[in-house]
């Protein structure tokens, strides 16, 4: 699949295009200007590609959870993008890209081992979910670290944005399952990667939508 990804829900904003099995990457790490670059970034993929959006597959954006703002111009950007060029979109979870990123980089790791992702959300809550290695039916929440929650005697790998400084404020039995940490963002490389493994189905653009989280709304990956 040819495939355009955009993911700004975080300070690190990403955008990834999959060509006949190549991808090209390009980053920025200021948030006030992701609307200012997303555009010329996207630009500048597509040339170095030599491709161009009618050919694309599909356009992924990152439907967060994350930065309210950051979710908006990405959603904005990939309904434009697809509305003008008839393209569907599939929404991808920040959360399940950091979980992706995991499993895909880490070595023999047990089948038991689970991801608990997790990005600061302020207002001393986290955004977080517990992924195992399919990234299958994981409810991604916003609760204070104290309130997370998970099944027991599972070992897991603690990795995300912003969440350093709140470890210790996790519950004493989830910090004893922990055997690592990591900071990973997610990326849109990563979310190409899970279009591409069958793990999001796409919509239209119609129906293309940022997901907040904390406004009550959830999002399952299955």
């Amino acid at each position: 699949m040819n495939l355009l990804a955009i993911d700004t829900s975080t300070e690190r904003a990403t955008v990834a295009l999959a060509v006949d099995g190549e991808m090209f990457t390009q980053e920025q790490t200021n948030l006030r200007e992701h609307a200012q670059f997303l555009l010329p970034m996207v630009e500048r993929l597509l040339a170095a590609g030599q491709f161009s959006i009618k050919q694309l597959d599909g356009i992924i954006f990152g439907c967060g959870p994350g930065s309210f703002t950051g979710l908006r111009i990405a959603c904005s950007i990939a309904k434009g993008l697809a509305y003008a060029h008839d393209r569907p979109v599939y929404p991808v979870s920040s959360l399940a890209a950091i979980a992706h990123e995991v499993y895909r980089t880490e070595t023999d790791l047990n089948a038991d081992i689970r991801v608990l992702a997790m990005i600061d959300a302020r207002m001393h809550q986290v955004y977080w979910a517990t992924f195992n290695a399919e990234i299958k039916s994981a409810q991604e929440q916003v609760t204070a670290v104290a309130d997370i929650s998970q099944a027991a005697n599972l070992a897991l790998i603690v990795a995300g944005v912003g969440f350093e400084t709140y470890l210790p404020q996790l519950p004493v039995a989830i910090q004893a399952a922990i055997i690592k940490q990591r900071v990973v963002f997610p990326t849109a490389k990563a979310m190409i990667e899970l279009v591409q493994t069958g793990h999001v189905q796409p919509i239209s653009a119609a129906e293309a939508l940022p997901v907040y989280v904390r406004n009550q709304v959830t999002h399952v990956v299955s």
